[in-house]
């Protein structure tokens, strides 16, 4: 990508990204790294670790309200900077944790202001860049933020292996410098002020009763972007469904130490998106996005089942370790496009509106499956064991992959 082709708005608001990637590749690492700190660190139970990989798309149920918020708001900055006080600062009290509990309300503060976040830099996406090469820049922030959370994770893990107790520090660097990536967010302008009219103050009942009209009118409206919901819905049952099996596994079964455990999780899952996140972006800009997330849920079903694999695994000791290893690497390249489909795809279908709202309510999509999948998880999890979580895991990917297929040949028609 060539930034002298870039407008002014274009090459600043590039810039910034840039750089505000680069400081949130380290809350990147501990959003891949958290449950294995909770389960070897903190020695979270089974029950707290179903409650913690709640947190995050349970707290996305209140993306719908911040993306209101953040579409009227004359101080769009105010909000970056909000975000990254209540966000990522709070990390700072790691310095001061003692219970597992302590720490799942620290990630409930992270993954609530992300529920802002995340709509917000779609829309600076939407506004500031433009659509021939968005995905592109996507790419190549996400690449700069896996560069630098397969780093800290390396160095994280390490660093655990040798003291336990310096997961504080780790996650005391987590949130300064997620804090200095909201502010740098803070910087990019607006290519248009908005009016007087456009950023007034909604009345409190409006606040809280519109938003949620906006999104079942949305969803009933615009029937492509319903359809693509119900996929991510699918695909998120299977996914979220894994995340508190996932560290039992690795911790109780594997007996991985943080290196290994880091090495799997946070570096060889983020491989895909440092190397091909650009690559993908462009395929993602030229293929229909129902065709385009088919292949990846599908390409994703492998992990699940390679995890069952290695599960079943009767002979070396070390195969197991190595097909887990070899999961990893599948998934990193898996979950990069699916990734950029959760960020961009409601960016396609939101067209000339506010795609801060449709992501929005994308977010908040997460949050409702988010009440369900985790549980489904723990309770296969204690009446049929850990292969099961991950064969039922597998099926809701393919179900995902199958019917956005459909979608995808129904379109062309």
């Amino acid at each position: 990508m060539r930034l002298k082709n870039l407008s002014p708005l274009e090459y600043q608001s590039t810039i910034l990204l840039l750089l505000a990637a680069l400081f949130n590749g380290v809350v990147q690492s501990l959003s891949q790294t958290q449950d294995i700190i909770a389960r070897k660190a903190l020695h979270a139970l089974d029950w707290q670790l179903m409650v913690m990989s709640m947190i995050w798309p349970i707290s996305n149920l209140f993306s719908i309200w911040w993306g209101r918020i953040f579409e009227r708001s004359c101080h769009k900055s105010r909000l970056f900077i909000l975000s990254g006080i209540v966000g990522r600062l709070s990390l700072i009290y790691a310095v001061w944790l003692v219970s597992m509990n302590e720490y799942l309300v620290m990630l409930a503060l992270m993954f609530g202001a992300n529920s802002l976040l995340i709509p917000a830099q779609n829309s600076i996406f939407q506004k500031n860049i433009n659509s021939s090469h968005r995905a592109k820049v996507f790419g190549y922030t996400l690449s700069l933020s896996m560069l630098v959370s397969i780093l800290f994770t390396f160095a994280a893990g390490r660093l655990l292996d040798s003291s336990e107790q310096s997961f504080r520090w780790i996650l005391l660097t987590t949130g300064i410098c997620g804090f200095l990536s909201c502010a740098v967010l803070s910087l990019i302008r607006n290519p248009k002020p908005e009016s007087e009219q456009d950023c007034a103050r909604l009345p409190w009942k409006n606040l809280i009763f519109e938003p949620i009209r906006s999104t079942f009118r949305l969803l009933k409206e615009n029937k492509p972007f319903a359809a693509f919901e119900r996929s991510f819905s699918i695909y998120g049952m299977g996914f979220i469904m894994m995340q508190p099996i996932i560290p039992i596994y690795l911790v109780d079964k594997l007996h991985l130490s943080y290196t290994s455990n880091f090495l799997a999780k946070g570096i060889l899952s983020q491989l895909g998106m440092l190397l091909l996140s650009p690559l993908i972006g462009k395929l993602h800009d030229n293929m229909h996005p129902f065709k385009f997330i088919s292949r990846s849920f599908g390409l994703l079903m492998a992990f699940p089942l390679l995890l069952v694999i290695s599960a079943l695994w009767q002979g070396e000791r070390i195969m197991p370790v190595i097909i887990v290893f070899v999961a990893y690497l599948i998934f990193g390249i898996a979950m990069t496009a699916v990734n950029m489909a959760w960020n961009m795809g409601s960016i396609v279908f939101a067209g000339k509106e506010d795609a801060s709202i449709y992501q929005s309510v994308h977010v908040t999509m997460t949050g409702i499956r988010g009440l369900v999948a985790p549980v489904l998880g723990f309770s296969l999890l204690k009446i049929s064991g850990i292969t099961s979580v991950f064969l039922v895991a597998a099926g809701f990917l393919a179900w995902a992959s199958l019917i956005s297929w459909r979608d995808f040949r129904r379109a062309r028609t």
